[in-house]
């Protein structure tokens, strides 16, 4: 024995290394004494048998290395399980009976223990059970049902008892699974098992469900449908059990929370069952004959709507990501639709943006590595992974240059390594899978998610929708070299899909019969699919070549005997179709005469716009949409026709005006039919056409003229129900019979009702009587002379009258979605005017539509119904605009300028001011730079300051003028000061405003225009500058002079009344407004000495300056320390002040820091 005890302390050492050869050497010495005893065929049931039988040391080894296991030191239990399982295989003479014995007796849990040591026991005992079956003793003929009953029920109840030891303790029993084939009460065991390791069949956790799995791959023959009679059909994984299945792989359960009450940082062992049973190629029969569920459909709904869910926990996306790891290594061009699904997709990008510091962004990060490098070695697969990486919304590059995006880190290096080939390639693999989805097989012949093993019809469908949209994708690619030949062989297969019979691909040759055939689902989706490519805004330069193929295709398919075109009314639709391929042809050779001036940008769009609307007349579902399509196409084809011929003429030399004929005159001119026919366009439902128009109208916003501008603001002018003078471009499915005062809830139950004691309505009134009948009784008629009714008459009266309600019901609710439909076509006209004046500001119609947007903010400001609508004129006239409208005729600025002041003196709050102010400003510099019209552009600003200094209601105040202060060029800004100097002269003196408030304004006025006294003396003449400011600064002086003496004299007071006390008119809140407002006009003229503002100002030596302010600071109404303090600087603000060296450095930056403060707050 002594030879041996040396081997037990490194048994238990932390070196793996130390302990393998511990356990190595130990063994071979047992062996070795084992072999020196007479040989014997008995195996030791008791402790006795084990003493008489085997060697002493041997014996001591059984019982040390058994009593071992429950040791917590270092790396006992490791070391002691190792050479335990090692020795019971190496000597027969033991038996799984006193092994057994011995670990119940060594690891025994008693209530008299700590926690910790009954946790040490029960590890041993686990240990100690798995070194038993790893041995394989129990294999041997001398075990019995008993042992294997204590061993199962052992495993069980730690396993019930214990959730950390759940796992590992049905590893263990699946372990046994196998040895069960020995016995001849197999049967009766796997009854055993189920009974109760499996609690009679009641599968609830992922332990339970990974033994199962075990039970029914080994013993496919037993009769399972009895044993679990809660699973339907033939294999567990049936669609049918798909519900239990995800509660049990997510791990959650709403009846027992206390199953999962522990998390675990790594898969459960039962994803290595799941794995094996869709990629092991033995296994395919199993889930063929099975008709287990599909892996896109298990993955789909355990991984992407379970663990990767909105609003799941990080654990269970920590598992997802693990999952996707495991998937990787069979990851292929079928696999990538259900790996790279929204849900993961985007937890990858959002992980990934955490900058790796929790585990679920390293676990994430190690994720996209390790795909990256697949998708590197194959490009087919990454391909695919990069169509829906990029499709992704979620995977937006993060903010902020430090962090990383899932697109910025993967679409680079994925880019990097494809070709030409291999986009070619997968092309054409995803037309195979579109035609023919059922031999959809991975290369290994493994069954893959969007392999057929139970294809269902909703399978096929999605499996080829997810085809077209990949082939779309990959047709549309900007970060991608795509050659044109593959984006043509996409639209042509995408084409001949929607548009013919199957078998038939358009060209006359047979093609592979889709299998099985395409439903009219299929059908609609690609003809959907052809629309939007057609439509594709983004891909302007493509998307008219695309149009001309998709319109030739069809067109050419229909002209072939054996082609069938299945697209419905397609005989009503061909002539346009001809005659739209043939404008397109047309404008295309345009676009490439053109080439590099603006009329090439215009074929094109023109040439998009007629291939959409042609598309959209064949290939609409909607018969309706379709007519109107068809019908539009012949008006927009003569426009263009007439578009080209003008852009095709050499342009016009300036000549005098001459008179047209009447004629001539009132013929439209192309721009403005296009003008009328988007503004047509833009009342459909599609949003891509409406997106269209404004990409169509952008190239010719600089052509446009006033009447094409016109039809905008007549749209923008119209009133719910009157589609205007001259239409203004309203569809007729816009107008609504509808009072224009009535006003109608859209929200909540009182919007649907009428008001109580409204106006009576006649038309419900007669339809009342006439489901009375005879019953209704003259209004003459008494009261008493009523006639009543019975039973069956009040029957028929209340389904009449329902009938009504609900009739006028229905009524009332088609106006409301008229309404609504009304804001939402102004709206999309927002939007077009948008375009034209963000194209064209320049543009001197900017006008007009600066003024029709004033009047319909101030139309809709106080409708509820109209937010949006006011909302968005809102933004366009706050908009910043770097140019304004230039060479504008004089008359009608001045006029728009007006009607601006009017609305201003109006304003119903300060947003509509700022808008307002800011659409002033942008008059007032367009008036400027067109043309000397000064005197009228301050007079215009004089009577805005007048009308709000006298009137009190005017809405005017001093920041209505800042915008201009700021936006005016240099030598437009002496309008501004003479403007200021005007009002102060007339208005900052005591009692010459409406009010004090009003005098304030007077103030502040000159301090907003003075904020510009840079800009001044930068361009304007020394002289006229100091001429300006001279005249500010002494009409400032003058009214201050004034507004102290009267701060001071008695004139300042207001006598007390029985109601009211006695107050100041002029209170020091108010005065010191006035006095810190001159002293910062003052200090800004100070900062610029071109100015010389020190000859201006008024110094000590100026006595009525002087008496004023001693006369203030004598007043015992204005006694505080504030209104002293500026009393003493106004009394040295022209005193020069000898500079300080050692306070320069400083009085400097903070002085420069209060004026950077000054000109931020202004």
């Amino acid at each position: 024995m002594s030879t041996t005890l040396d081997f037990y302390w490194d048994l238990a050492s932390l070196d793996e290394g130390k302990r393998l050869d511990a356990a190595a050497g130990l063994i071979s010495v047992l062996c070795k004494f084992q072999a020196e005893r007479p040989s014997s065929q008995e195996q030791a049931q008791t402790e006795e048998d084990l003493d008489r039988i085997c060697a002493s040391d041997v014996t001591y080894a059984v019982k040390r290395l058994v009593k071992g296991l429950a040791s917590p030191r270092d790396g006992a239990r490791q070391g002691y399980s190792i050479a335990l399982s090692e020795l019971l295989a190496r000597i027969s003479c033991i038996s799984v009976k006193v092994v057994l014995d011995l670990l119940w007796k060594y690891t025994m849990a008693t209530k008299s223990m700590k926690g910790q040591e009954q946790r040490d026991m029960r590890f041993g005992r686990i240990f100690g059970l798995m070194a038993l079956l790893q041995s394989g003793i129990v294999a041997r003929p001398g075990t019995t049902s008993v042992e294997i009953r204590k061993i199962v029920g052992e495993l069980s109840a730690i396993g019930a008892k214990k959730s950390y030891l759940r796992e590992i303790a049905f590893v263990t029993l699946a372990s046994m699974v196998p040895m069960l084939k020995g016995f001849e009460l197999r049967d009766e065991l796997i009854t055993m098992f189920v009974g109760v390791a499996l609690d009679k069949g009641a599968i609830e956790t992922p332990d339970e469900l990974y033994l199962a799995m075990k039970l029914r791959r080994e013993y496919p023959e037993y009769d399972w449908h009895s044993a679990f009679p809660q699973w339907q059909g033939k294999h567990m994984f049936a669609e049918k059990n798909v519900g239990k299945l995800v509660s049990i792989l997510c791990e959650t359960s709403e009846e027992n929370t206390a199953l999962f009450s522990s998390w675990h940082p790594q898969l459960h062992i039962v994803w290595d069952e799941v794995f094996d049973l869709y990629y092991n190629k033995q296994r395919a029969a199993e889930v063929v004959e099975g008709k287990a569920m599909d892996f896109e459909t298990l993955w789909d709904t355990v991984v992407e709507r379970g663990l990767f869910a909105a609003g799941a926990s990080q654990f269970r996306r920590y598992w997802g990501f693990l999952l996707v790891e495991r998937l990787l290594p069979h990851l292929s061009e079928s696999t990538v639709p259900a790996m790279m699904s929204p849900n993961i997709v985007r937890a990858l990008s959002d992980n990934i943006s955490l900058a790796q510091k929790s585990p679920l962004a390293k676990v994430s990060m190690r994720t996209a590595e390790r795909l990256v490098e697949i998708c590197e070695h194959n490009s087919k697969v990454g391909l695919a992974v990069l169509t829906h990486l990029l499709n992704q919304k979620s995977t937006i590059p993060a903010a902020g240059g430090k962090q990383t995006s899932l697109r910025t880190m993967m679409a680079g290096r994925i880019v990097a390594k494809l070709d030409g080939e291999a986009i070619v390639g997968y092309v054409g693999y995803l037309q195979e899978i579109f035609l023919q989805p059922s031999r959809a097989h991975g290369r290994d012949g493994v069954a893959d998610p969007v392999a057929a093993i139970n294809v269902s019809d909703k399978s096929v469908e999605r499996q080829r929708a997810w085809a077209i949209d990949q082939m779309i994708r990959v047709a549309r690619f900007d970060q991608v070299s795509v050659s044109e030949d593959v984006s043509r062989s996409v639209v042509a297969f995408v084409v001949a899909q929607a548009a013919f019979q199957s078998g038939d691909d358009g060209s006359g040759s047979k093609a592979v019969m889709a299998a099985p055939q395409l439903s009219a689902t299929t059908r609609d989706y690609c003809a959907s699919a052809v629309v939007g490519v057609v439509g594709d805004v983004g891909r302007a330069g493509q998307a008219d070549a695309w149009a001309t193929q998709a319109v030739a295709a069809v067109l050419d398919g229909a002209a072939r005997r054996r082609c069938v075109v299945v697209l419905p009314g397609f005989r009503e639709s061909r002539p346009v179709l001809a005659d739209s391929l043939r404008t397109l042809r047309m404008l295309e050779t345009k676009a490439k005469a053109w080439a590099g001036t603006p009329s090439a940008a215009r074929a094109r769009a023109l040439a998009q716009l007629v291939g959409y609307v042609a598309v959209l007349a064949s290939f609409s579902g909607n018969p309706q949409s379709r007519a109107e399509y068809s019908e539009a196409v012949p008006e927009l084809i003569e426009c263009c026709e007439k578009m080209a011929a003008q852009l095709d003429a050499p342009p016009a030399t300036p000549r005098k005006r001459t008179t047209r004929s009447s004629a001539a005159v009132d013929e439209p001119r192309p721009v403005e039919v296009l003008t009328d026919i988007l503004i047509g366009f833009l009342t459909r439902d599609s949003h891509a056409l409406r997106k269209l128009c404004e990409h169509v109208f952008a190239p010719f916003a600089d052509i446009a003229t006033a009447a094409a501008v016109d039809a905008i603001i007549g749209v923008l002018q119209a009133k719910e129900g009157v589609a205007g003078e001259e239409g203004g471009g309203i569809d007729a499915q816009m107008e609504m019979d509808v009072d224009d005062d009535e006003e109608i809830e859209e929200e909540g139950a009182e919007g649907e009702d009428e008001e109580l004691g409204g106006d009576v309505d006649e038309e419900l009134r007669r339809k009342i009587h006439e489901a009375l009948g005879s019953a209704a009784a003259p209004e003459e008629e008494e009261e008493g002379e009523e006639e009543v009714f019975d039973d069956e008459q009040m029957t028929v009266f209340d389904d009449k009258l329902t009938e009504i309600f609900v009739q006028k019901k229905q009524q009332k609710t088609v106006e409301r979605d008229l309404r609504i439909s009304f804001v939402n076509f102004k709206l999309r006209v927002l939007d077009l005017a948008d375009v034209f004046w963000s194209r064209v500001p320049e543009s001197p119609l900017v006008l007009r539509l600066l003024r029709a947007l004033i009047d319909l903010e101030r139309a809709t400001r106080r409708d509820t119904r109209s937010k949006p609508i006011h909302d968005r004129a809102m933004a366009l006239l706050t908009a910043r605009r770097a140019r304004v409208p230039a060479a504008i005729e004089c008359a009608e600025g001045l006029e728009v300028l007006a009607h601006v002041h009017e609305c201003a003196r109006r304003a119903a709050d300060k947003a509509e001011l700022r808008a307002l102010s800011a659409a002033s400003a942008l008059v007032t510099r367009s008036l400027l730079d067109s043309s000397d019209v000064e005197a009228e552009v301050e007079a215009q600003y004089a009577a805005t300051v007048t009308d709000f200094m006298t009137r009190q209601a005017s809405q005017i105040h001093a920041d209505f003028f800042r915008v201009a202060a700021s936006k005016l060029r240099s030598a437009q800004l002496p309008v501004l000061w003479r403007v200021a100097a005007k009002a102060v002269r007339e208005f900052g003196h005591p009692r010459q405003a409406l009010n004090v408030f009003r005098q304030v304004q007077a103030y502040a006025l000159a301090d907003v225009v003075a904020f510009s006294a840079p800009l001044l003396v930068a361009e304007v003449e020394v002289g006229v500058a100091r001429g300006l400011a001279g005249e500010l600064i002494t009409a400032l002086r003058g009214a201050l002079v004034d507004t102290m003496k009267f701060a001071a004299s008695g004139e300042n007071q207001v006598p007390a009344t029985e109601s009211a006390p006695a107050k100041l008119v002029l209170d020091k809140a108010r005065l010191r407004e006035i006095i810190e407002q001159t002293m910062s006009v003052a200090r800004r003229c100070l900062r610029l000495e071109a100015l010389e503002a020190q000859n201006i100002l008024p110094s000590q030596e100026d006595a009525q300056w002087m008496e004023a302010l001693n006369a203030l600071a004598a007043s015992e109404n204005f006694k505080s320390p504030i209104i002293t303090r500026l009393c003493t600087t106004l009394a040295s603000i022209n005193v020069p002040t000898k500079p300080n060296v050692n306070k320069r450095k400083k009085t400097e930056p903070i002085e420069a820091k209060e004026g950077e403060e000054e000109d931020e707050d202004l």
